[in-house]
């Protein structure tokens, strides 16, 4: 396994885990959705940043943009006011802009002529679709809003390991870039 590849694998690991515990927040009786929301956007930056300073030879802008999208998601967070409605209109831009992130590293693979670009088209209707129907379901009381939030992110997790396991176990050459 390249360099690349592992890094990403860890990157997914850790935001595996970081859905993870947010699953188990309401056993904990920690249900602020604001909280939670402020620290997923938090790690889920400072994560991606690390994984672009570690990768950076491999001009791989996708986890710096990453970086950049949550930041403003959770900068946006600490400037309006945290009513439910914001908070969906927040991850749902940031859903937005991750999907254009998505599309384009679909975009290179399908210039590369690699069959990874199907790969990155399913897993980007995936989150599509799951953040959707994450957005659309989070008026619901304050535990099942937790759940709602970290089955999201853990969904998230699981595609963010599908694809370097898949460029592992292809054999994709020059899948880094963009």
């Amino acid at each position: 396994m390249k360099k690349k590849e592992l890094i990403d694998l860890i990157t997914g690991i850790s935001l595996l885990l970081i859905a993870g515990v947010i699953l188990l927040l309401p056993t904990f009786k920690v249900n602020d959705l604001s909280f939670i929301l402020k620290t997923i956007f938090g790690f889920y930056a400072l994560i991606k940043l690390t994984q672009f300073i570690l990768i950076i030879k491999e001009k791989d802008f996708e986890s710096l943009f990453t970086c950049l999208i949550s930041l403003g998601a959770l900068v946006s967070l600490f400037i309006i006011d945290l009513t439910t409605k914001n908070m969906v209109l927040v991850l749902l831009i940031w859903m937005a802009l991750m999907c254009l992130i998505k599309l384009k590293k679909a975009d290179f693979y399908h210039d590369k002529h690699s069959k990874m670009w199907i790969m990155r088209v399913f897993i980007l209707f995936v989150f599509l679709t799951s953040g959707l129907l994450t957005g659309l379901n989070l008026y619901y009381e304050a535990s099942v809003q937790t759940i709602i939030i970290g089955f999201f992110f853990f969904i998230n997790g699981i595609l963010d390991v599908v694809d370097p396991i898949t460029v592992y176990l292809m054999g994709v050459k020059n899948e880094s870039n963009k």
